[in-house]
C-alpha cells in the first residue's frame, strides 16, 4: 500500500480507491484532508468525491466493493441509509444508528460511525464543556445522533430540537442512553419552548445543513449573547449567518472542521491501520477553506 518512490508516476495501476458517497457532496472538504495524510504517509491511496443521488447509494456501494475500494466516507443524506448495506457494525455505529465510514474486510462490509468520537474530541479541546452543562442541538438526522452520544458521554444536559417530535424525542432518548443525565425534546414549532431551552443552554449547535447556502435557523438561534457558545457543524463556510450572529452578539462561536478533522482521523484509521497525521490534516483543511474564500 506504500506509493512508488524514486519520481515514479502516480496514481497508478496500483492505486486504491477511497470515496465519499453523498449529496450533493462536491463542497466536501474530505478530499483535501485525506489526500494530505496519504501523501504525509506515502500511502498508495486516493480519495474522490463520489456524488450519490438518494435511491443510488446500494448500486454506489455495490459498485465500490466489487472494484476493490480500500474505503469510504458515507456523509448526507446517506448516513443512516447506509446500515442496512453493511454486513457488520461496529458497537459505535450501532449505538449511534448511522454510518459514516465504510471498510472492505475478507468477513464483508464493516460499517463504523466517527462523528461522535470526532465531535467529543473538537468540543473538548476548543470548549469548556463541564459536566452537567446544558446544551441545544438542532436537528434530528445523523449528526444530531453523534452530538447526542458525544452530549451524553461528556455527561451534559441535552434539549433535542426538531421540525417532527417523534424523531427528536428519539435522540434525545439516544443521549440519555450514552450518559446524558437528562435529555428532552423540544418541536420546532413551539417558538416559546425553543427560545427558553437556547436562552438557558451554555452550548448551543446546529447539526442541519442550514447555513451551506447562506440560510438563517429559526430565529432563537440567532438571539444568542455573550458566554454563550455557538457551535456549527457545518464548515464550509467557515462563518455561517448562525456563527456571524453569535459573534456579533459577543458570544464565541466556532466553525465544523475539529470535528472533521477529528472523525477524519477516526476514519483513516480504520482504513489504513495508522495513526492519522494530525497536523498534516489540519493543515490542509485550513488550507482549502482559505483557498475557497479566495475564491478559486
Amino acid at each position: 500500500m506504500t506509493r512508488p518512490s524514486g519520481g515514479a508516476p502516480w496514481p497508478d495501476a496500483t492505486t486504491r480507491l477511497v470515496v465519499l458517497l453523498g449529496w450533493p457532496a462536491r463542497y466536501s472538504l474530505s478530499p483535501a484532508i485525506h489526500n494530505a495524510a496519504f501523501a504525509e504517509q506515502g500511502l498508495d491511496l486516493a480519495y474522490l468525491v463520489a456524488p450519490t443521488r438518494e435511491g443510488d447509494l446500494e448500486a454506489a456501494v455495490t459498485g465500490l466493493g466489487a472494484i476493490g475500494a480500500a474505503g469510504a466516507n458515507v456523509t448526507v443524506p446517506h448516513k443512516q441509509a447506509a446500515l442496512p448495506l453493511c454486513d457488520h457494525l461496529t458497537e459505535e455505529a450501532r449505538l449511534v444508528g448511522a454510518v459514516n465510514t465504510l471498510v472492505w474486510t475478507t468477513d464483508g462490509l464493516l460499517g463504523d460511525n466517527t462523528d461522535a468520537v470526532g465531535l467529543q474530541e473538537a468540543l473538548t479541546d476548543d470548549v469548556s464543556v463541564p459536566r452537567g452543562d446544558r446544551m441545544v442541538v438542532l436537528g434530528t438526522g445523523g449528526a444530531a445522533r453523534a452530538v447526542a452520544v458525544a452530549a451524553g458521554r461528556l455527561q451534559v444536559e441535552l434539549t433535542v430540537v426538531g421540525r417532527r417530535a417523534d424523531a427528536a424525542l428519539d435522540v434525545a432518548e439516544l443521549a440519555r442512553r450514552a450518559g446524558a443525565p437528562s435529555a428532552m425534546a423540544v418541536d420546532l414549532a413551539e417558538q416559546d419552548a425553543v427560545a427558553a431551552a437556547v436562552a438557558a443552554a451554555h452550548l448551543v449547535l446546529n447539526a442541519t445543513p442550514l447555513g451551506m447556502q447562506g440560510e438563517r435557523l429559526p430565529d432563537p438561534f440567532h438571539d444568542l449573547r455573550a458566554g454563550q457558545v455557538a457551535y456549527d457543524l457545518i464548515y464550509d463556510p467557515p462563518q455561517t449567518p448562525f456563527l456571524r450572529s453569535a459573534a456579533d452578539a459577543g458570544a464565541d462561536a466556532h466553525h465544523g472542521i475539529g470535528m472533521l478533522v477529528g472523525q477524519a482521523a477516526a476514519s483513516y484509521r480504520r482504513w489504513t491501520g495508522r495513526s492519522a497525521p494530525l497536523g498534516a490534516m489540519s493543515a490542509a483543511a485550513v488550507a482549502a477553506v482559505a483557498e475557497r474564500g479566495r475564491g478559486s
